[in-house]
């Protein structure tokens, strides 16, 4: 597996898990090893990272706030999956729909 397609499922995770937890940073390893892992081997996982990653620069540092991700099949399906490998941290709003 091409490491370049590791690393836009690592920046997605990231990137949804600061949605998902208002939080600026990344998940515990462990968690975000797991939801790459779960990205990395779905196929139509991995396309739709791909698609993702070449319509934004995942690669570039912004002082602009981060542009929300699309709320679409990719959305839904690793955030289910990080919603399971987290739990639900006390306060969090992680079990209810993204506030857009």
């Amino acid at each position: 597996m091409p490491e370049d397609v590791r690393l836009q499922a690592l920046a997605y995770v990231i990137r949804l898990y600061n949605e998902l937890t208002a939080e600026n940073g990344a998940p515990t390893l462990g968690t975000q090893n797991q939801a790459v892992d779960f990205i990395l081997a779905n196929q139509e996982l991995r396309r739709a990272v791909a698609g993702w990653a070449a319509s934004t620069n995942i690669n570039e540092a912004s002082t602009a706030p981060p542009q929300r991700l699309p709320y679409d099949q990719l959305y839904q399906q690793v955030r289910a999956y990080l919603v399971t490998v987290m739990g639900r941290p006390p306060g969090s709003t992680l079990a209810g729909t993204p506030q857009r």
